[in-house]
């Protein structure tokens, strides 16, 4: 699984903050790997070659309220999505395609997105109703993971 996003700009963060949350309440068997991207996807061809199936965590721009979960596939993806719905699609879609070219197949990704309410602007914390989402963004990832017969990750005992 992979979290994409900037999480000193607000809602843009969602990704990463959605990665955190699986990392800080939940184990998974030693197929799932949970990667912080960062907006440098592009350069992290590597984590896509190495992947036959991936889960993208971003937050997408369509015309949903603040907090709206979605789910694409990459052709969904490539199709449907317009062209500025997250600072990052240049990168997945670049990504994905480069690996076509160089005769590299490209994993099975999806894409679970959250419509943000403040992007781009400078802070590490969520809108509330992109922070609300999060476990929405969780438990579709869960039903991917038991769909790919990954598991579903099991809750760990929380911290004190």
């Amino acid at each position: 699984m992979l979290g994409i996003g900037n999480i000193l700009q607000r809602d843009d963060g969602a990704g990463i903050r959605a990665l955190e949350a699986l990392r800080e309440g939940f184990s998974f068997s030693d197929n799932v790997t949970l990667i912080d991207g960062g907006t440098t996807i592009f350069h992290n061809m590597g984590i896509f070659a190495a992947a036959d199936k991936m889960i993208v965590f971003d937050s997408v721009k369509l015309d949903g309220p603040p907090g709206t979960v979605y789910t694409f596939n990459s052709d969904d993806y490539r199709v449907k999505m317009p062209r500025k719905a997250t600072s990052h699609d240049v990168g997945v879609l670049n990504t994905l395609s480069m690996m076509e070219l160089i005769g590299q197949k490209p994993p099975e990704v999806i894409i679970i997105g959250v419509q943000p309410k403040e992007y781009g602007i400078w802070s590490e914390e969520l809108t509330p109703e992109v922070a609300a989402a999060i476990p929405e963004m969780i438990r579709r990832a869960a039903t991917l993971l038991k769909e790919w017969g990954s598991g579903s990750g099991s809750h760990r005992t929380p911290r004190n």
